[in-house]
């Protein structure tokens, strides 16, 4: 159970770009995905439900895609993405005695756009990476993410997708469905369902955007055992995270935007080590900020 709940919080990152990948109208004022951008992002200090102590992170992140082949009807895309996040415990009855740590991400995505016809569309995605404190990188810390995603055009205001994901998350092979639906009624506003995520955009004009979304949020990692003794550890975070967002246009492809909400049904939990650790955690606030860039 925990590598699933840990591979569906990769899910969001994934959706969303299918929903707004399409060509838009020029009509349209909700922008395209975003190929690139830069952001950090803090997390206030949630205390756990059933023991002393508190945790919180910050995370810092940046992503960027470049065009390999770019034809009508066909697109391939590679690219990096970087993810750094420092965990702070306080008066936490962590298993071992460290009270920070500061892990790592890396992957590299490769994307593949296919127009098979004018209602149905093709996406594929293969994503290898490394999420790890880098002290000791092996097998252990690799995982491939892949996806394959069917699109149809049910009408010119709706869109539905279906597919599948799969993924070895630290060790643990798992195909999951990939379900989509994605709701534009007028140039305005975008709604999509695409699970687990929740969201629902408006854009008044051109220059601005605002959102509103649930989704699932987290990461697992492959670090090792700060005892300094015994095999590495698995310690994975998720949570629910709900909030709004304002983007602002700076200049023709730049934009500025700002997120803020809650992160709710927080779980932290570290396997492997000589006592086994999970702990709930209680809501906390998130605020994130930073620049992307969209075409």
């Amino acid at each position: 159970m925990k590598y699933f709940l840990a591979f569906l919080c990769l899910i969001p990152s994934l959706l969303p770009n299918f929903g707004s990948a399409q060509e838009r109208t020029e009509e349209s004022f909700i922008p395209n995905y975003a190929v690139g951008n830069t952001y950090f992002s803090w997390t206030d200090d949630a205390d756990f439900s059933h023991a002393p102590g508190s945790f919180s992170q910050n995370e810092f992140g940046v992503t960027a895609n470049v065009p390999v082949i770019m034809r009508d009807g066909f697109r391939l895309t590679a690219g990096v993405q970087y993810r750094r996040n420092e965990l702070e415990f306080s008066g936490a009855p962590l298993p071992f005695g460290t009270t920070s740590l500061d892990l790592h991400r890396l992957d590299i995505p490769f994307n593949l756009w296919k127009d098979i016809n004018q209602r149905w569309k093709l996406w594929v995605r293969l994503q290898p990476g490394w999420y790890s404190d880098f002290e000791d990188v092996d097998l252990d810390d690799f995982i491939l993410t892949s996806l394959a995603l069917l699109s149809y055009q049910w009408n010119e205001k709706t869109k539905v997708a279906f597919g599948a994901y799969y993924s070895r998350d630290l060790g643990e092979e798992r195909i999951l469905p990939a379900l989509g639906f994605i709701f534009e009624p007028d140039q305005h506003w975008s709604i999509a369902l695409t699970f687990p995520r929740a969201e629902a955009v408006y854009a008044p004009n051109e220059d601005w955007l605002f959102t509103g979304r649930a989704l699932l949020n987290g990461a697992g990692w492959n670090i090792t055992n700060p005892t300094g003794a015994g095999p590495d550890v698995d310690l994975n975070y998720q949570a629910i995270r709900v909030g709004v967002g304002i983007d602002r246009r700076l200049n023709g492809p730049w934009w500025a935007y700002l997120d803020a909400g809650m992160q709710v049904g927080q779980e932290l939990e570290i396997e492997g080590g000589a006592i086994p650790f999970q702990q709930d955690l209680e809501s906390s606030v998130f605020v994130t900020g930073g620049i992307k860039v969209r075409f």
